[in-house]
């Protein structure tokens, strides 16, 4: 293929696109969270980045979220 849009086919072109339409919710996320929102530049990363920004959201303690409470049981 050729013409203007053709790197857009491509895996590169691709994962260009689709990070960079992912990069502002991702900060948004990052600052509700009461996070700093520079993770968020991670996703740019060919092949891992998408891993590394949702690891970073999954393993990190949110500020702005109150911690789980144990579950109460029945027994007595």
């Amino acid at each position: 293929m050729t013409g203007d849009a053709a790197w857009l086919l491509s895996p590169w072109g691709l994962h260009l696109c689709v990070a960079a339409a992912a990069f502002y919710p991702l900060i948004c996320i990052f600052r509700r969270a009461g996070l700093a929102p520079w993770p968020a530049i991670f996703v740019f990363v060919p092949v891992l980045g998408f891993a590394i920004v949702g690891s970073v959201l999954a393993f990190t303690r949110w500020p702005r979220v109150a911690p789980r409470q144990p579950k109460k049981t029945g027994a007595v």
